[in-house]
């Protein structure tokens, strides 16, 4: 984990142009997708698209553009690759790093829930970890159905933060930590859910994968910096059992023993 990774705030990353420096959630996001599981879901998400004949693919929520430069170099020429995030920093970052890589592609600055494309303009659509910072998920499913051509195809996959797993020895109090989490993030159950909002937007041929995705300690610390402060202000645990919490699993980490992970979930559908 690069320095200054802990200290940010996972939530910014619904505002990140808000923030007072981006650059911990921009090495954040490069940390995450290095991991071996996220590496694996990834390649899933590749082969479930089927770019064979595609000439318009979208990349919804794109970030730093790393999955839309990966999708132009699988493509065949001349088909279009199109990345569009809310967040302008994100968007110049992206191109930069497209720019740099020599890759094909183009960036967008705007939201999911009003894409600035026509109807039936793309035959591809990518959505990776957009919906659990987004307020109206199926607004966005259906800005997708809208803007993907009939027979278009589209492939989403979602943490499901409910599924999040720890080896603590304090069960109850890691039981408290977790559901907080998972009760209080915008969409914190949003993986579960994604095979029935893409069936409610009109989607068919719905296939589901679970990815268990193993994270490691600073990575856990950087996601409970802001949840666990929260904890002790809302008196659902005190300042000591959180203390007392955090220093058993600063040991556990410390004898080689830390594991953690949070399912995700690929969701494959299409347009009718």
């Amino acid at each position: 984990m690069q320095a200054g990774v802990i200290g940010a705030d996972l939530r910014a990353f619904a505002a990140v142009d808000d923030a007072e420096d981006p650059v911990p959630l921009i090495r954040a996001l490069d940390v995450g997708k290095s991991y071996p599981g996220m590496r694996g879901a990834e390649a899933a998400i590749m082969a479930a698209l089927r770019l064979d004949g595609a000439r318009a693919v979208l990349d919804v929520g794109c970030g730093l553009g790393s999955d839309a430069i990966g999708t132009a170099a699988e493509v065949a020429p001349g088909t279009r690759v199109t990345g569009i995030d809310v967040s302008r920093t994100m968007v110049a970052e992206a191109g930069r790093r497209a720019a740099e890589a020599g890759a094909d592609v183009s960036f967008v600055c705007g939201s999911a829930l009003d894409l600035p494309f026509a109807d039936g303009e793309f035959d591809r659509c990518r959505a990776q970890t957009l919906l659990q910072h987004v307020p109206d998920a199926p607004r966005a499913i259906a800005e997708i159905a809208r803007v993907l051509r009939p027979g278009g195809r589209a492939v989403a996959f979602e943490f499901d933060l409910g599924s999040t797993v720890l080896d603590h020895p304090d069960r109850a109090t890691t039981r408290t930590v977790l559901d907080y989490v998972a009760d209080a993030a915008l969409q914190g159950w949003i993986g579960r859910q994604l095979p029935r909002l893409y069936r409610e937007a009109g989607f068919t041929d719905i296939a589901v994968e679970p990815h268990l995705v193993f994270n490691d300690y600073a990575f856990f610390l950087f996601t409970m910096r802001r949840p666990l402060a929260q904890l002790v202000k809302d008196r659902v645990l005190t300042a000591r059992q959180v203390v007392a919490w955090k220093g058993r699993l600063e040991q556990m980490h410390a004898e080689g023993h830390y594991l953690g992970g949070t399912t995700g979930y690929l969701v494959s559908a299409t347009r009718t």
